[in-house]
């Protein structure tokens, strides 16, 4: 079969990718950067992919694309998932070793520094909640049996909208991510309960590490 990382919601393929570009700049990266330097460059570059190939997918996704991506593809899905959310987290906490190593860095670098460091920030935020408003949209459109009839799961109501595209799932997500609440939408089954619960918590973990971390850098700039 003919892979084309345009014609599927696989993910496994562009993460593979993804990898693979960000290994190729932590090669040709000159030897004197410092290690957290190096790290947050190649995943940047490996993010930025992953976001722009998955962003584009999904503007261009209709609702019957979506249940077919669901359908085809949510087998070995959550465990990609959980290991990019995983990373995100991570990369946030590398800036701390990032920053923590400015002793004898010249303006110019530390400036640099923080460029990078809120690059890191403003990508893993990004990512992480793509990544929750993808789970949901696979995770509303994937088939149950009911009443000897295959439906679709579906465990969230938006409002006057009963086929949402990947918009309403990035709405959702986000807005779970800034305010752990959507008053409009209306959580309708134990696992989406689950699901929202789980993004809520990282959320209030994630984002109390970013404000952790933008003092951090304030301080550098100080």
């Amino acid at each position: 079969m003919k892979l084309n990382l345009f014609k599927n919601f696989d993910h496994r393929p562009r993460l593979i990718v993804a990898v693979g570009i960000a290994v190729l700049v932590s090669i040709i990266l000159p030897s004197w950067l410092h290690l957290p330097t190096r790290i947050l460059c190649a995943w940047n570059s490996g993010a930025d992919f992953f976001l722009a190939v998955t962003w584009w997918k999904m503007i261009k996704a209709t609702p019957e694309k979506i249940r077919r991506y669901a359908e085809n593809e949510y087998e070995g899905h959550l465990a990609i998932f959980m290991l990019v959310i995983a990373a995100a987290c991570a990369s946030v906490l590398a800036i701390g070793f990032l920053l923590n190593d400015k002793k004898g860095l010249s303006t110019t670098l530390l400036t640099l520094h923080v460029i990078l460091s809120i690059m890191t920030i403003v990508g893993s935020w990004l990512l992480v909640h793509t990544m929750f408003a993808v789970q949901y949209a696979h995770s509303y459109y994937k088939y149950n049996s009911r009443n000897n009839r295959e439906e679709i799961t579906r465990g969230l109501d938006f409002p006057n909208n009963d086929y949402p595209d990947y918009w309403e799932f990035l709405y959702y997500s986000f807005v779970i991510g800034m305010t752990s609440q959507v008053s409009d939408v209306e959580t309708r089954s134990r696992d989406m309960r689950r699901l929202t619960l789980l993004h809520s918590i990282l959320s209030f973990f994630f984002n109390t590490t970013i404000l952790a971390m933008s003092i951090n850098i304030i301080a550098s700039l100080i």
